[in-house]
């Protein structure tokens, strides 16, 4: 089995990954910063708006990246460089 990494990007996993980054901000507004709760969830949600659709861009431009190294890899060894 390969790696985790190596298939293309989903939304599910920008999303997981945008419900922690939430998750984490919402904690340290409330516990660290010590403000309302009510206030910080608003944020947290908010914050969950951006977080999904950039952490699919940015795991979009990573594989992009790694397909495209793949690729002149394939071509090198095709090549005998």
């Amino acid at each position: 089995m390969g790696n985790k990494r190596e298939g293309p990007p989903t939304w599910g996993t920008a999303a997981t990954r945008g419900l922690f980054g939430a998750g984490v901000f919402l904690l340290l507004l409330v516990v660290v910063f010590r403000r309302p709760v009510a206030w910080s969830v608003i944020l947290a949600l908010f914050m969950l708006l951006i977080y999904i659709p950039l952490g699919h861009s940015i795991d979009t431009f990573f594989y992009n990246r790694r397909q495209a190294a793949k690729r002149r890899q394939r071509e090198r060894d095709l090549h005998g460089e």
